[in-house]
């Protein structure tokens, strides 16, 4: 199994930077990434909320990027995504019986497929204990 995550871990870097990096759009375009993205309507006094959420997202995708490059960074990104990428999934399970889940649901699912791989990977790193 380590060997799949060493032939992959490129391009699984690169897919997971490209997929989260598209929460800039809420900083770019907060009222169409609600309502194209989100089945949302755009309310004006939550654009700072929204504008700041797709910032942090959008630099969760660059540091899948930047850890391409930087392989000392893959397992402490890894571990930071795993994190937030968890907790995103969480609030979608939690809240699916709300009406305004609809538009969250292909993000829950990139999210989960994302800690899969990230799972998989931090496993195969673990040092076993002698």
């Amino acid at each position: 199994m380590t060997e799949f995550f060493k032939r992959t871990q490129t391009l699984a870097l690169f897919i997971a930077g490209f997929g989260t990096s598209l929460g800039g759009l809420y900083t770019l375009a907060p009222q169409w990434a609600l309502a194209q993205l989100n089945q949302l309507p755009y309310m004006v006094s939550d654009t700072i909320f929204i504008q700041h959420w797709g910032f942090l997202v959008l630099m969760m995708g660059c540091s899948f990027f930047i850890a391409i490059f930087r392989h000392d960074w893959v397992v402490p990104i890894f571990w930071v995504a795993l994190i937030e990428k968890l907790f995103f999934v969480s609030l979608v399970i939690g809240h699916s019986s709300q009406s305004f889940i609809d538009g969250f649901w292909l993000s829950m699912v990139m999210d989960s497929t994302i800690c899969l791989y990230i799972a998989g990977y931090l496993w195969t790193q673990r040092n076993p204990k002698h």
